[in-house]
C-alpha cells in the first residue's frame, strides 16, 4: 500500500467575506491510498483559525503514512491514532473510498445509507453592502435556501435586502463567531421578524457559556463550537442544531457518529464544508443524506469547473458520480 499527498490552491470566482476576512481561494491537501491498483482519495482544507495550514497537514500525514502502507493502521485504528482535524480527514475518506473500491461495492453498502439523487442544498451569500446583497439576492430568485453570512457593520440591513428581495425563501444567517452576546440579544428578535429561522454561531468559540444568557429569540446552530462527539456536552441546550465538518469531525467515520449522537440528544443537523472539490464535497454528501440543512454550494464557486465535480443547480446538489469517489 502506498500513500501520496498533493498540495493545490483552488481559487474562487470572485473573493467571499465572512466575519473574520475576505476569502478568495485555499490550498487544499489531496491524499490518494494504492494498493493493487484499487485508489482510495480523499481531500482536507487545512484552517488557520483552528491552528491548522497546509504545512502541518502535510506534516501530520507524512507521520501517518507509513504506518498506513505497512498496514498498521485502518480506518477504525486511525480514529484513535489521530485527533480530529484536517490531515485524518484526508486519510480517513481515502479509506472510505479505498474500502469500496477494493470490495467492488460502495460507500452506501458500506456506511447501511440509503444513496438518493439529490437533496435540496442552500445557496451562500457573503458579507457585502446592503445594496450589493440585494442584487446578489435577486440573482437567487430560484434558491430553496438562502445562507447570509453576518458580522460587518451592516447586519440588520442586509437580512432586509434579502427578505424584500426574496420574501419567500428560507433564510438563515451564519455570523462565523463575529457578535457578542449583546449584539446577538438585540438584533436575534428583529432578525425573527424578517423570518430567519436559525443564527450559525453567533459568538466565538469557547463562548459557548455565555449563551446562558440569550434571549432565544431564534434557534442557534454551532459551527466552529462543534468538532466531534466530545463537543455535545458542552452545547446541548445552548444550540438547536450542530453543523457537521468533515474537516472538523476528522473524516466521514466520526461525523456519521456525531450525527447519530447528536440526533439522539435531540439536537438537528446541517452538513457544511470548507474549500474543497469534488472529492471533498462527496463524503460530504453522504452525511447530507442525514441533514436539514446542506451547505455545500462550493461547486457553484469554485472558479476552474474542474474542481466542482458534484453538480449542484442552484436549489439541488445531485449525487456524485461513482468514478469519482466512494
Amino acid at each position: 500500500m502506498k500513500v501520496s499527498v498533493e498540495r493545490r490552491h483552488i481559487g474562487l470566482q470572485r473573493p467571499f467575506r465572512v466575519s473574520f476576512g475576505a476569502i478568495s481561494g485555499m490550498d487544499v491537501v489531496g491524499v490518494e491510498i494504492e494498493s493493487g491498483g484499487v485508489r482510495g482519495l480523499g481531500e482536507c482544507c487545512p484552517m488557520q483559525i483552528f491552528d491548522q495550514t497546509p504545512e502541518s497537514v502535510l506534516s501530520d500525514i507524512a507521520a501517518m503514512a507509513p504506518r498506513i502502507e505497512r498496514g498498521e493502521i485502518n480506518r477504525e485504528r486511525l480514529q484513535a491514532a489521530m485527533p480530529a482535524g484536517a490531515a485524518r480527514n484526508a486519510l480517513d475518506c481515502a479509506l472510505w473510498d479505498y474500502e469500496a473500491k477494493r470490495s467492488e461495492s460502495s460507500v452506501w453498502d458500506l456506511t447501511g445509507l440509503r444513496p438518493v439523487d439529490s437533496v435540496p442544498a442552500d445557496i451562500s451569500i457573503g458579507i457585502e453592502t446592503p445594496e450589493e446583497t440585494a442584487r446578489i439576492a435577486a440573482a437567487c430568485r430560484d434558491a430553496g435556501m438562502i445562507k447570509l453570512k453576518l458580522g460587518g457593520e451592516d447586519d440588520l440591513a442586509c437580512a432586509r435586502a434579502v427578505r424584500e428581495t426574496l420574501p419567500q425563501t428560507a433564510l438563515f444567517v451564519d455570523v462565523n463567531g463575529g457578535w457578542t452576546l449583546e449584539r446577538l440579544n438585540a438584533l436575534a428578535p428583529r432578525l425573527a421578524e424578517l423570518g430567519v429561522f436559525m443564527i450559525e454561531q453567533p459568538l466565538p468559540r469557547g463562548q459557548d457559556a455565555v449563551l446562558d444568557g440569550y434571549n432565544k429569540a431564534i434557534p442557534l446552530c454551532a459551527d466552529e463550537s462543534c468538532h466531534t462527539r466530545a463537543d455535545l456536552d458542552r452545547l446541548a441546550g445552548r444550540y438547536d442544531y450542530v453543523n457537521i465538518k468533515l474537516d472538523k469531525t476528522g473524516g466521514l467515520t466520526e461525523a456519521l457518529a456525531l450525527a447519530r449522537a447528536a440526533e439522539a440528544r435531540g439536537m438537528r443537523l446541517m452538513v457544511g464544508c470548507m474549500m474543497g472539490s469534488g472529492v471533498a464535497i462527496a463524503p460530504a454528501y453522504v452525511v447530507a443524506t442525514l441533514c436539514e440543512i446542506v451547505d455545500l454550494d462550493v461547486p457553484l464557486i469554485v472558479k476552474d469547473p474542474a474542481d466542482a465535480r458534484v453538480v449542484h443547480d442552484g436549489r439541488r446538489l445531485h449525487r456524485f458520480a461513482g468514478d469519482l469517489w466512494g
